[in-house]
């Protein structure tokens, strides 16, 4: 059953979101391939808390940003993050996470400066949400020169 049933079964599900192109930083699946709206519970929305935590430590001081709690609730606090983030992200701030959210939350949380072990724990935890969420992920190669983009699916 795994993270897909959680998600699925979580309410805040709105649809499928259509599958984004191959450069966007989605694969489509997983948790990419479904729109998460205020009111919702799911692994996937505490994918989505992660990244946004992560993405915060970074940007945040840009959008006034803020932690949130990993309670795989899509309350209130989660919306406002959400449409903070997409306003920073030259989104229509909605508060759904679709697909021009999700590829946004992939592309920042996914990077590959994000999986260095030094880059902390809150910025780690973004970039396995990414990559368990179905985001397309940068990962350094074996020789640490360059990096490789992978993905869960």
């Amino acid at each position: 059953m795994g993270v897909l049933a959680l998600g699925l079964a979580g309410f805040g599900v709105v649809a499928p979101a259509a599958q984004a192109e191959a450069y966007s930083g989605t694969s489509g699946k997983g948790c990419t391939a479904y729109n998460y709206t205020n009111g919702g519970y799911a692994a996937c929305i505490g994918y989505i808390q992660k990244m946004l935590n992560g993405i915060n430590q970074t940007y945040g001081k840009s959008y006034g940003g803020y932690g949130l709690a990993v309670d795989n609730q899509f309350g209130p606090k989660t919306k406002t993050q959400v449409q903070r983030f997409q306003k920073f992200a030259h989104l229509t701030a909605d508060g759904i996470v679709g697909p021009k959210t999700w590829n946004q939350l992939c592309f920042y949380a996914g990077q590959v400066n994000f999986n260095y072990s030094s880059s902390g724990s809150t910025k780690n935890a973004a970039w396995s949400a990414a990559y368990n969420a179905g985001c397309k992920v940068e990962k350094a190669t074996s020789t640490g020169i360059g990096y490789v983009t992978i993905s869960r699916y």
